[in-house]
């Protein structure tokens, strides 16, 4: 093999090389600007973005509807008030007539004789962390849009 062949081989390796990183970095600083978005975002909801997403996934989203699914999966819509105290400020605060709560325990199914103050705070905050996230729709597809 020539000198010549020889550096051209190497040229293209490095090359190769050198845009693999580039990439990498490019990738890495994406991430970064996703968790960095999520967690402003996270300070609109009930739950953290973040802790609901890994490193591997993080990669993958790129749109609204691709987050909203992840979150979905994980069930970070799924609020849970827990002690009777604070399950009746939550429907006093966000239901005092317990319409919009006794109504969506209906919708999933539930029977009057299952229902107690902590379910029914429970599917209206859950409910509400799902508006709430379907409110920032817009500002989370022009995040993706840049």
């Amino acid at each position: 093999m020539t000198n010549l062949k020889k550096e051209k081989i190497l040229t293209e390796i490095f090359n190769s090389d050198y845009q693999g990183i580039l990439n990498d970095e490019n990738e890495i600083l994406t991430d970064i600007q996703k968790q960095r978005f999520f967690d402003q975002l996270s300070e609109q909801l009930q739950f953290s973005i973040n802790d609901h997403i890994n490193e591997d996934t993080l990669k993958e989203i790129n749109s609204f509807d691709e987050l909203l699914g992840e979150l979905q999966e994980t069930t970070a819509f799924d609020i849970e008030i827990i002690y009777y105290f604070n399950a009746i400020e939550y429907l006093k605060e966000n239901d005092q007539s317990l319409c919009e709560s006794l109504e969506l325990a209906a919708e999933y199914g539930y029977e009057t004789k299952d229902l107690n103050s902590e379910l029914l705070a429970s599917i209206l905050a859950s409910e509400n962390a799902r508006n709430e996230f379907y409110d920032l729709e817009s500002e989370i597809n022009e995040f993706f849009n840049q």
